[in-house]
């Protein structure tokens, strides 16, 4: 290591600091001080820190979250009950699988009602 400490433009404290590991375009190792703590001068990435911590890249919002698509899974379950409550009311024809759902839901009311009853018997 040179100790220039009559340099005016370089003080003793760099030039008695450890140099930067990185190659130059000539292929010589760079000359410049490393940033305190890192291994490159801060024209070679010793200022950066970094990525960012954690994975930031995978949360974009909340659209297609866990707790969304449950709520969206609750919302389309409604929506598809009322389509056929509509299609009963409308007197028109049910397909087989919304039969079978509206018989489901038949069911549900009257445990629903059953179990709201035993409550107001207690």
């Amino acid at each position: 290591m040179n100790a220039f400490t009559n340099d005016p433009i370089e003080p003793p404290n760099l030039a008695n600091a450890r140099r930067c590991g990185a190659r130059t375009r000539s292929g010589r190792p760079c000359q410049s001080p490393a940033v305190r703590g890192k291994q490159r001068c801060r024209l070679h990435g010793g200022t950066n820190p970094g990525p960012p911590k954690g994975n930031r890249n995978a949360w974009k919002h909340g659209n297609r979250s866990a707790e969304a698509e449950a709520q969206l899974k609750i919302v389309r379950a409604a929506d598809r009950d009322l389509r056929i409550l509509s299609k009963v009311s409308q007197g028109l024809d049910l397909r087989p699988k919304e039969k079978g759902r509206l018989i489901q839901m038949q069911l549900e009311e009257r445990t629903f009602r059953l179990r709201a009853k035993a409550m107001l018997m207690k």
